[in-house]
């Protein structure tokens, strides 16, 4: 066994392209479809009752993190 590496021959040779040969056609497509007419005032309300429910999930997760802080440190 030899322990030389075969020379590096480089990047394998370019073929041109037959004669006469083109890239496929792309078929074109129609405009793009209208989207559905939004309600901003009902996606406003939306947002903020889900902004109240973050809000009080919250505020109720902190008020118990208090409570199990108090209660662990008036066993002890």
């Amino acid at each position: 066994m030899s322990d030389e590496q075969p020379a590096y021959e480089g990047p394998p040779v370019n073929v041109p392209p037959p004669p006469g040969w083109r890239v496929e056609a792309v078929a074109l497509t129609g405009p793009p479809r209208r989207l559905p007419p939004q309600d901003h005032a009902a996606i406003d309300a939306a947002e903020q009752r889900a902004r109240l429910v973050t809000q009080w999930l919250t505020l109720v997760s902190v008020a118990l993190m208090f409570a199990v802080l108090i209660i662990g440190l008036v066993e002890f």
